[in-house]
This record gives structure tokens, sequence and C-alpha cells, in this order.
């Protein structure tokens, strides 16, 4: 099984509160924001709580398909990932952090590829695509944050 360890950041033009929210709400399925992932909450945890589980799938130019669940979880801060079964196995770390008025955001993905992604990985640079889908992703964050006007945390 091929493997990879990247990371991707950005900085968001919001406080990590805020973006915490919108990347909760996004993986939970209220917003769609993020093009190129869909994720299904599956179950009665909800995104935001250690043991949520979701279905995703990741367009750019191939197809990843993949069960997830939330493995740990601190508050506008840290979020730990572990992919469960389908197309990659293994973990991802998010990490937010204050960056003067705005937030720095690390996405580490640490995998294995498995089935078809075995073969396909290497052949779409699979690690090229993942950062693809990552940038994008915090560029959309960005644009939704500037559009959406900050709302009181729960």
């Amino acid at each position: 099984m091929p493997s990879y360890d990247t990371s991707d950041f950005a900085i968001i033009d919001a406080t990590p509160e805020r973006v915490f929210r919108a990347l909760s709400d996004e993986y939970a399925g209220k917003t769609h924001w993020w093009t190129e992932v869909e994720c299904m909450p599956i179950g009665d945890i909800p995104f935001g709580a250690v043991g949520a589980i979701c279905t995703s799938t990741v367009r750019n130019r191939v197809v990843a398909r993949f069960k997830w669940r939330t493995a740990e979880i601190v508050d506008d801060c840290y979020i730990r990932f572990e992919y469960l079964d389908g197309d990659i196995e293994g973990y991802a770390d998010m990490r937010l952090e204050p960056f003067g008025d705005k937030t720095r955001v690390e996405y580490r993905w640490r995998v294995k590829t498995r089935g078809k992604a075995n073969i396909i990985g290497p052949l779409v640079n699979i690690k090229k695509r993942h950062s693809e889908v990552m940038q994008s992703g915090f560029r959309k964050l960005g644009e939704y944050l500037a559009s959406a006007p900050p709302q009181p945390l729960a």
C-alpha cells in the first residue's frame, strides 16, 4: 500500500472560533461551500463530538470515497480524523492557531491507499491532488467567512 504524509496550511481572515464553526457546519452537511468535498453524517453523533462518523466523496480529476470518524477534538483548535473504510486508511490532524486577528489552519494527512486507489494514486499524483483539494477548500473557507456575517456562538 502506498503511504502519504503531507501537510497543507493557509491563513484565514477570521478567528479560530469562526473557522472552527464554519468547518463543523461543512462537515456536518449544514453548508456546502467546499464543492470538491461532499460529507454525509452517519448515525446520531453530531459532528463536533468525538465519535461522529461521516462518509465523504472527494472529486478532483478522480473520485475518492471513504468513511471517517472524529477521533479527537479540542474546540476551536484541533480535530483528529480517523479514516475507517474506503479508498484510504489512516489519520489527519487539523490545527487552528491564532495568527494575529486571523487563523492559521494546518491539515496534516497521514494515510495509506487501498483498493483501486493503490493503482490510481501514483498515476494521478494523489499527494498533489490532495493538496489541490485542501488549498481550494481553504480559499473557499475564506470566501465563505468573508461573505457570512459572524453568528453568535452556541
